[in-house]
């Protein structure tokens, strides 16, 4: 390190300042350095965890039945941050068809869904807008995942029926929203249950609204 004393002769008490003050100087550099050294070495070691724990996720849970359970296992700290990716890959793994749309779930809960799907080429339509059959399996998606956020580990749901109301033409960034409730006096056997997906554009315009019949069969747990 240069020296700060100046070439000309000072005073044994200037020199000692000098001094000291040089060896402030070192020694906060070589401060930073270590600080940067241990701080970086934990943040490598902190994603090399995160992206482990993904792996581990996206294998043990690449079957799962349950989608709210996947989603609450996602939410913890630093791996939310990829939660929306993650659950995409595992979506497309159990429903290969939902590869066709860009969609990405944004808020998940007990019978509550939303959802977006991003704007592409190879789901236009000849007008140059998001195809309809892109729109139904959008709706299709969301309004599934709500429901089978209702049911138990036992209970299955089978879409028998799917009508769309096309409201405006569909261009750019999507978001679906899925509520229902499943009533808790449900009895055990098969039920007929109507659940209504809404679709709005970025303008918050309604861009489509689905209607879809399931039939659920729940049983004891």
């Amino acid at each position: 390190m240069k020296s700060l004393l100046p070439e000309a002769s000072t005073s044994p008490l200037i020199a000692a300042l000098y001094g000291h003050l040089e060896a402030t100087i070192h020694l906060v550099q070589v401060a930073l350095k270590l600080e940067w050294t241990i701080f970086s070495r934990l943040l490598a070691v902190l994603m090399f965890l995160t992206m482990a724990y993904i792996i581990y996720i996206l294998i043990t849970l690449r079957h799962g039945r349950h989608p709210l359970m996947i989603w609450e296992k996602l939410g913890k700290p630093v791996v939310k941050i990829f939660r929306p990716w993650t659950f995409a890959r595992l979506l497309n793994n159990s429903d290969p068809y939902a590869r066709s749309i860009d969609m990405r779930v944004s808020t998940f809960s007990r019978g509550f869904c939303t959802a977006i799907m991003r704007d592409r080429h190879s789901t236009h339509n000849t007008q140059k807008g998001i195809h309809p059959t892109a729109l139904a399996t959008f709706a299709e998606t969301t309004g599934g995942l709500a429901l089978l956020s209702n049911l138990k580990k036992k209970d299955k749901a089978i879409l028998i029926s799917i009508k769309m109301e096309y409201k405006k033409k569909a261009r750019g960034l999507l978001t679906a929203s899925s509520d229902y409730t499943l009533p808790s006096d449900l009895e055990e056997g098969r039920h007929e249950i109507k659940t209504e997906v809404v679709v709005k554009d970025r303008m918050l315009d309604t861009v489509a609204i689905g209607y879809l019949v399931w039939c659920v069969e729940t049983k004891e747990a």
